[in-house]
This record gives structure tokens, sequence and C-alpha cells, in this order.
């Protein structure tokens, strides 16, 4: 069996996604605080990833409730997903860039 077809696999892609999600919100936080700078950003965007997290969050609690580390997981990817938002508006708006 090929490994994308392996439904262990498939059923924990969705936590992969979320994993993935977290290094660009680590990654992006990163930047804008070395740069000193939110050029570039875009809130829209931003606020669409937050809302795939909390559809993530949904499925998580009603389709696989066993799967606390996934549950959590993604709870922390919101918290860390309302910290690029508000360092993207931190940029902007209080040090005008």
């Amino acid at each position: 069996m090929k490994p994308w077809n392996n439904p262990v696999i498939v059923g924990r892609s969705t936590m992969m996604a979320t994993g993935l999600l977290e290094v660009a919100n680590v990654s992006q936080l990163i930047q804008m605080w070395t740069t000193w700078t939110a050029a570039g950003q875009s809130i829209p965007g931003w606020l669409c990833v937050q809302g795939a997290l909390w559809i993530f969050l949904n499925f998580y609690r009603v389709c696989v409730p066993n799967e606390k580390f996934a549950f959590w997981g993604t709870v922390v990817g919101i918290c860390m997903n309302n910290a690029v938002i508000l360092t993207v508006l931190y940029f902007r708006y209080v040090v005008g860039q």
C-alpha cells in the first residue's frame, strides 16, 4: 500500500497540516520581530488561516474526540495565529510600518 493511501497516515493528515500552519506562524513572527515590520502581511489572509484552524478544531472535537493531542495542538495553533495577527496590527498601527 502506498503511504498516501494508508488510512492511518491519511487520518493524521489534518494534524500534520496544523503542524505546518504552526511552522508558518512561528516563521512569520520571527520575520516580523527581526525586521521590525509587518510589510507584506495580510490581515485577511491570516484571518483565513484562523478560520481554517477553527474548522480543524471543530473536526477534532466532533469526529475524533479521543485525539486530545490534535485538539490541544490546534488550540495552541489558534493562540499562535492570534499572536501573528496582533503582531501585524502592532506594526501597522502602533509602530506605523
